[in-house]
């Protein structure tokens, strides 16, 4: 019987389970990854949405601020709140392209780095 020495056993497994890695990784990067990331930017624009409470700020816009229940402290609580409003709303507008354009170049990534590898090996014009 002949025993292999733990050294090239290990050598071995490590050889398989890095070529299986690299074989699997756009499996996993378009598969599971790409289902995980947008669950994250939907988790990020939620978050955004809780942050910024623009629900509140509209449910409430003809309430006066502070118990100023006269005309003035209508019309300002009015004119604030409307101001709040527009300005959460292209705060809130901003934190979802945000998301999507760091989603969209989680998504592009790795094809820009394979198309620059290949550019730059001389391989590029080859595949064209």
């Amino acid at each position: 019987m002949v025993r292999e020495n733990i050294a090239a056993k290990s050598i071995k497994f490590i050889l398989r389970d890095l070529v299986l890695d690299i074989l699997l990784w756009p499996i996993w990067w378009y598969g599971v990854g790409l289902k995980t990331a947008f669950g994250k930017m939907g988790e990020t624009i939620s978050q955004g949405n809780r942050e910024l409470a623009l629900s509140v700020w509209v449910k409430n816009l003809f309430k006066p601020m502070f118990g100023q229940y006269d005309w003035q402290g209508r019309i300002i609580s009015f004119f604030m709140r409307v101001f709040q409003i527009i300005f959460r709303f292209l705060l809130f507008m901003f934190w979802i392209i945000f998301s999507a354009v760091v989603f969209l170049i989680w998504f592009l990534l790795p094809i820009f780095l394979i198309s620059q590898i290949l550019l730059n090996l001389g391989l590029f014009d080859k595949l064209i």
